[in-house]
């Protein structure tokens, strides 16, 4: 069992992120398919401030696959955050060029 942890902006919108955590889980060439999948989603404070932290739990294919694993994870969540615009860059703090 692999849980990777995102933490997010509490305002983003909690059913969309969590389809899309699902769907980058499922779409992982790591994901062991035959176990549960499980997505949560909680409230926590962090430098003074409520965030919300996404748990993905998933079981891989071999133990070696948990890095790659969450790697993957967290990469296609963040990109299909940004690109349906409920994340912006400047919420991590980059600046654009």
């Amino acid at each position: 069992l692999v849980i990777t942890n995102i933490y997010l902006p509490a305002e983003c919108p909690i059913e969309e992120v969590k389809q899309i955590a699902y769907k980058a889980v499922v779409s992982s060439k790591y994901v062991y398919m035959k176990k549960p999948i499980s997505i949560m989603t909680e409230n926590e404070m962090h430098q003074r401030r409520f965030v919300l932290k996404l748990k993905v739990k998933a079981y891989v294919l071999d133990i070696r696959y948990e890095f790659p694993f969450q790697s993957d994870v967290t990469e296609l969540i963040l990109t299909e955050l940004r690109e349906r615009n409920i994340l912006k860059d400047e919420t991590f703090g980059v600046v654009k060029k």
